[in-house]
């Protein structure tokens, strides 16, 4: 996806590449100061947030297990001037990659849908922290999931929450980047696989690795347009329009390794 998405309108990057951050307000507000810290960023794409963070004092490691995005994340330090290390890796492997033990471990939007073990992911995040260090996770409330991304007039659910282990399998032609009717992305794999993960599988799994949590929270907006009424506002977050419902989009995490 890193070819279609670095050119798309979605990711901004013309918009990154002059100074603007690619940071939605919650994670820079719940985060806090960066300044000097280490951090690694895991699932970091092609480095955007990655350097986002740099650009706030952060000193950063991304990591991603695709080599499209790895190689466009380096060449995108280099560009900008803000320096950061990436690492191409499957997130279960980092262990293994490298040793050292960093402040923050950061993992943002559309990451653990993608991933099929949340006890060995969490175990990871336990071995890649220092004594102290600081877990924070954002992404889509896994809500969000159930809801219907095809019906226009109403809010339908018909994804199922508890899905016992097993992912979700579909053919997908196109990317949630696609912003033109008349000439749409068609990929040419389009079979994916995701698993819908459910709050206590996450909390519980960061709970059994030895991570004390120090809040959960959830909001009403969501990190991309999902659903046909969902519109980006002025401060990047997606909001419902003529639907109001009161329902949670997107969910925080922050931990902290005793």
């Amino acid at each position: 996806m890193v070819e279609i998405h670095v050119k798309s309108k979605f990711y901004r990057l013309e918009e990154f590449k002059a100074g603007k951050t690619s940071l939605l307000p919650t994670e820079i507000e719940e985060l806090g100061d960066v300044q000097g810290k280490t951090m690694l960023h895991l699932q970091c794409h092609f480095g955007m947030d990655s350097l986002s963070w740099a650009r706030k004092g952060a000193v950063v490691t991304g990591i991603d297990f695709s080599e499209k995005a790895i190689f466009k994340a380096r060449e995108l330090s280099e560009e900008i001037g803000v320096p950061a290390t990436f690492i191409q890796s499957n997130v279960y492997n980092v262990p293994e990659i490298i040793k050292d033990k960093f402040d923050i471990v950061f993992t943002s939007y559309g990451t653990i849908y993608w991933l099929n073990d949340l006890k060995g992911w969490a175990k990871i995040i336990n071995q890649c922290l220092k004594s102290g260090g600081i877990f924070y996770f954002i992404d889509g409330h896994p809500f969000s999931n159930m809801i219907d991304e095809n019906t226009t007039d109403m809010l339908k659910l018909s994804n199922l929450y508890f899905t016992g282990g097993k992912p979700f399998v579909w053919e997908e032609p196109g990317d949630y980047t696609d912003e033109d009717p008349n000439n749409p992305i068609i990929l040419e794999n389009m079979l994916q696989h995701g698993w819908g993960h459910t709050i206590s599988e996450i909390i519980n799994s960061l709970i059994e690795a030895d991570l004390q949590i120090e809040f959960i929270h959830e909001f009403p907006f969501g990190f991309f347009g999902f659903h046909p009424d969902l519109k980006r506002c002025e401060d990047g977050l997606w909001r419902f329009q003529t639907l109001k419902p009161e329902i949670p989009l997107t969910l925080s995490i922050k931990a902290v390794k005793p």
